[in-house]
């Protein structure tokens, strides 16, 4: 990843730029993945477990509005 520095842009200018683009291309969550092996059946668990998580949230959030 690199970012370079326009003219008149600070530090703190940069670095929030810089930031911007690693949480656009997931870049800390692509990594926190590969640090170790999970196996396929373990996805597709940790998938489903995902899924039944948001459409509980999405339930709970239709039934308060």
């Amino acid at each position: 990843m690199r970012v370079e520095r326009r003219d008149g842009e600070t530090v703190e200018q940069l670095l929030r730029r810089f930031n911007k683009v690693v949480v656009a291309e997931r870049i800390t969550k692509t990594f926190r993945e590969k640090m170790h092996f999970v196996s396929k059946s373990e996805q597709r668990k940790e998938k489903r477990r995902r899924a039944e998580r948001n459409r509980r949230k999405k339930a709970m959030q239709q039934g308060q509005g």
